[in-house]
């Protein structure tokens, strides 16, 4: 936590300050260390995506590369501007919403009185037949995207796209001809993060409405 009291003066005196970058970083990150939710650092500095609670950190997810895409014409192209960091972003629609399941019980007993014992159930008959295959549960994938409130789009992925310039005329043409057809998607410009495909499925939970992202930019 981040303290601005005459006593963290003192800690610092015939040192160098912090950045106030890092300053502002350390604020918004005491704001979300304060609820119980889990929340996610994203320090472009250290390539890091880091996963913690309470200003603990429970996992670190090393980064292979951290780009900024957008949606932009082949000719005349320009880089995409920056969000502002340090920022606190939030989650507006992201792929973990899907991975909230709800167990019914297979079935409803009334509550037994205080003075009463609870019956055992009886055994559930053997259904006639094969036994059903259970349905395996899908593997979360290695690309997806997350919406964000701030109007950007985050991405995971385990590899950025070509961007080779027969590629990108290609796509040009292709989106010119569905635009033509009135079909066209206009995408919000987007952070990409590169990272394993096994940490890319071992975070796709996380990345549900109402998470927080902290962007945190300087050092101390």
């Amino acid at each position: 936590a981040f303290c601005s009291s005459g006593g963290a003066a003192l800690a610092w005196a015939g040192k160098e300050p912090p950045s106030p970058a890092y300053v502002a970083s350390r604020e918004l990150e005491l704001v979300a260390a304060k609820k119980p939710q889990v929340y996610l650092v994203l320090s472009p500095e250290l390539r890091a995506l880091d996963v913690r609670a309470r200003g603990v950190t429970l996992d670190r997810i090393p980064l292979a590369g951290i780009e900024l895409l957008s949606q932009q014409p082949v000719f005349g192209r320009s880089l995409p501007s920056s969000p502002s960091v340090p920022a606190m972003w939030k989650v507006k629609e992201g792929p973990g919403d899907s991975d909230r399941e709800i167990i019914a019980p297979t079935e409803l007993r009334p509550m037994p009185a205080e003075d009463e014992e609870e019956e055992e159930p009886a055994p559930a008959p053997t259904p006639a037949g094969p036994t059903p295959t259970p349905t395996p549960v899908p593997e979360p994938p290695v690309s997806y995207r997350v919406q964000l409130e701030n109007g950007w789009d985050l991405w995971i992925t385990d590899r950025l796209p070509h961007q080779g310039l027969l590629r990108l005329v290609g796509i040009a043409l292709r989106d010119g001809w569905i635009r033509w057809r009135g079909r066209g998607i206009d995408l919000p410009p987007a952070v990409t993060l590169v990272m394993s495909p096994e940490d890319a499925r071992r975070i796709h939970h996380l990345f549900r409405t109402g998470t927080a992202i902290l962007v945190t930019t300087g050092t101390p």
